[in-house]
């Protein structure tokens, strides 16, 4: 059996092309998508529609993660449509905007946790970030303790994603698979990854790939979609992630999240500030 597992694609259309041709290629037998295939990036619609295009052809098993439920709370009344609080999240209402009410009861109807028998009793489950919650990841540098506790009741094979760093671990059996990051690494290589996992000598194995793509195209669609112009200033923290392969709207959170909402500085001030140190 081959397995391939998807994560955090962040509705980077161009990524998610070069590793659906690639999952073809290989002729994966199961295929899981561990959530975060929107939000972030500027084409959350066009790979929302692909992934359930392949949920209903070739039976993609697809989770949601924190980002789907960030687009969601665009649903709820008491969600801010204006000040501080919404200029941080304007990319995140632009995305929720481009979505039909169709889309976004796809959106809704996913599960946060899917499990597959995998032969002989063994199971394989898929969680966006561990099994702590959507927003407890797993880390290169996670502690064996910790590892322990993130993947409990351990399963044959834990799949998850969310902190767009690829790893592969095996723990008193379990063999733990982040894939990484479809559409946004954040380990210094801006190739997509996803992972393969096969059957191979007794035992089950796995692989990170890589693949090259039209990352310019990628960034281009910033621009030519919209985003950049009517998603706000927090777009271009988003479009130095692209460009860099590293995490940075968490970090401009933690520097600038408290003076915003004090209203000590600007949300578009605060930004050209961090991009400054960046540059």
């Amino acid at each position: 059996m081959k397995i391939a597992v998807l994560s955090d694609i962040h509705g980077n259309f161009r990524a998610l092309q070069k590793v659906v041709d690639n999952v073809e290629e290989w002729d994966a037998d199961l295929v899981f998508v561990a959530g975060d295939t929107i939000n972030r990036g500027p084409r959350s619609k066009d790979c929302l529609q692909l992934v359930r295009q392949k949920h209903t052809s070739d039976g993609w098993r697809v989770i949601r993660g924190n980002h789907e439920d960030y687009v969601l709370n665009f649903e709820k009344p008491d969600t801010p449509t204006s000040g501080p609080m919404f200029e941080v999240l304007q990319h995140v209402y632009w995305n929720h905007h481009h979505l039909t009410p169709s889309e976004i009861a796809s959106v809704k109807a996913l599960p946060y946790q899917i499990e597959e028998n995998i032969g002989e009793g063994q199971i394989l489950r898929a969680v966006h970030a561990s099994m702590q919650g959507i927003r407890k990841g797993i880390y290169p540098d996670t502690s064996p303790e910790e590892l322990a506790a993130k993947i409990a009741p351990a399963p044959q094979i834990l799949a998850v994603g969310h902190t767009h760093q690829p790893l592969l671990r095996t723990l008193a059996g379990t063999l733990v698979v982040n894939a990484g990051s479809v559409g946004m690494p954040f380990d210094g290589d801006i190739r997509p990854s996803y992972a393969q996992i096969y059957w191979q000598n007794g035992a089950w194995q796995a692989n990170i790939i890589r693949l090259d793509y039209d990352h310019a195209a990628a960034v281009k669609d910033f621009y030519e979609s919209g985003f950049v112009a009517e998603g706000g200033a927090m777009v271009k923290v988003i479009l130095w992630e692209l460009n860099s392969a590293r995490p940075h709207l968490s970090h401009w959170n933690r520097l600038y999240w408290e003076a915003v909402k004090q209203g000590e500085v600007s949300v578009e001030k605060a930004v050209e500030e961090y991009l400054g140190r960046l540059r």
